[in-house]
């Protein structure tokens, strides 16, 4: 086997090594996945998303987490995502929940019989998916032409190659191209749109970032956004036991507004801030491992996705004999020149 050879085989041992991994969760139960259908956790999870809810044990839950558990009243196949902002434990825990965008707590318990599992992940607008496969004009364009083009595709391959003869011809011609062609990555030109787009996304978004670092929170205090994109802010008091005491502790504030935020008088805490163009759950988990892991992560991927989208400027696929058509057509086309020249002379 070549060294091309290899290579495909390890890609694609690693790639399934990660699909394994990450689906055996899902597999096995002790991960399931939910649609979000309702605003009560915005803008932590919006409608549309995906969460990821994993199976753990339930004495090992403390407030501040996000707790998933079955419809209290008692409404089959429905399930509810709300933030433990107290419990007591007994002899199973007993939960007291509230949804970020609500203003009241839940007016239930959340006993361990009911509970499902603590919300890990969150997967932005795929859960559109299945609704929109049901709209007959999205079903059409998306499922039914591409499938009826793949039929068709696979007809006609099916008639070029009913004839051995033909089909010999066929597996010649593609052979001798295979042979030919070549897939060639431009490092020079990758490592200039990495640097360039990495300097354009680094500018974008420290341009837009609001105030950060320490502050001392008052009674009421305002966050502002003067910025052109919206911002999503994060207050870390010094004890973390506090966090849920301050009234709207994270959100998310559209251009040129501001929000008001209510705490105890004297509250030392962070403020982070950073512009919202990457899921606000994903930018709290960051935020809790490191201040600038949400402004590093945002420069890092979308400097990936525009090096991407411009893949045919440093990827690109050369046939050999197409290159030697295109030196005889200059040497000719040179050739004529001179011959005109000449007879100019």
């Amino acid at each position: 086997m070549n060294k091309k050879g290899v290579l495909q085989v390890a890609i694609v041992l690693v790639i399934a090594i990660f699909m394994f991994k990450a689906l055996t969760p899902f597999i096995t139960g002790s991960e399931k996945a939910f649609i979000v259908l309702s605003g009560s956790m915005t803008p932590l999870m919006l409608p549309g998303d995906i969460i990821v809810v994993k199976s753990v044990d339930l004495n090992e839950l403390t407030v501040g987490d996000i707790l998933t558990f079955r419809d209290p009243g008692g409404k089959p196949n429905t399930y509810v995502t709300h933030r433990i902002i107290a419990l007591k434990k007994d002899k199973e825990p007993i939960f007291k929940t509230k949804g970020d965008a609500n203003n009241a707590e839940d007016n239930f318990n959340v006993t361990a019989s009911k509970a499902v599992g603590q919300m890990v992940f969150v997967i932005p607008f795929v859960g559109y998916l299945p609704t929109m496969v049901k709209n007959k004009n999205v079903f059409l364009f998306m499922i039914i032409l591409p499938a009826s083009l793949i039929i068709l595709g696979e007809i006609w391959n099916i008639i070029l190659y009913s004839s051995p003869q033909h089909a010999r011809k066929i597996e010649r011609e593609r052979r001798k191209t295979a042979k030919r062609t070549s897939y060639e990555v431009k490092g020079k030109k990758l490592i200039a749109l990495i640097l360039i787009n990495g300097l354009i996304f680094t500018g974008i978004i420290t341009q837009s970032l609001g105030e950060n670092g320490p502050v001392i929170l008052e009674k009421e205090n305002t966050v502002e956004n003067s910025e052109f994109l919206s911002m999503v802010y994060v207050f870390t008091p010094e004890d973390s036991k506090q966090t849920l005491e301050i009234d709207r502790w994270y959100g998310v504030i559209s251009q040129n507004n501001e929000t008001q935020v209510i705490a105890s008088e004297n509250t030392p805490a962070k403020l982070n801030t950073v512009p919202y163009i990457l899921p606000v759950f994903w930018i709290l988990e960051l935020t809790k491992v490191n201040p600038y892991l949400p402004v590093a992560a945002e420069i890092v991927v979308y400097a990936s996705i525009f090096t991407l989208i411009l893949l045919p400027i440093w990827y690109r696929k050369s046939t050999i004999g197409r290159r030697r058509k295109r030196i005889r057509f200059y040497r000719m086309f040179a050739q004529w020149k001179r011959t005109l020249r000449f007879l100019n002379f």
